[in-house]
């Protein structure tokens, strides 16, 4: 959808500056011409950054009290970003949408091959994009405020 407005946008700045260009009226035709380049380095920059920063994989490493409470906020993660398929494994979940691997939920193991638990807690450590990670934050620290 976002690409469809800039895309118009971009049409339209382009159609305005030529329209003033051939019209002779150069006043109008550099304003347009200007505000038409404005739009296009920004979407390049905006696409550079979702690109490569907003989608880059994290990690972090968090601790839960129960096992369930990971299943849940993953399970509200995969709704509310629509994505496809949430895999239960003995170590951890996988988070899919389409083939591609978005969260990847691991629990840490001591020595012995057990689940590392530290005063009751679980440790998890958690790989998925920044953004992702914010979203997972944010239901965490929804959880403890309860």
């Amino acid at each position: 959808m976002l690409r469809k407005i800039t895309l118009t946008i971009i049409s339209v700045l382009s159609a305005l500056t030529l329209f003033f260009l051939l019209k002779g009226d150069t006043k109008y035709a550099i304003t347009f011409g200007f505000l038409d380049l404005t739009v296009i380095v920004f979407s390049i920059l905006v696409w550079f950054n979702d690109k490569y920063y907003n989608e880059q994989i994290s990690e972090r490493i968090v601790s839960f009290p129960k096992k369930e409470m990971i299943k849940d906020i993953l399970q509200k993660q995969a709704n509310m970003l629509r994505f496809d398929k949430v895999e239960e494994l003995p170590d951890g979940y996988k988070v899919y949408k389409g083939k591609q691997l978005v969260i990847d939920a691991t629990f840490e193991k001591d020595e012995n091959g057990n689940l590392l638990q530290i005063d009751g807690k679980y440790i998890v450590k958690l790989k998925a994009p920044e953004y992702v990670l914010h979203n997972i934050d944010n239901e965490i620290w929804s959880h403890i405020g309860k």
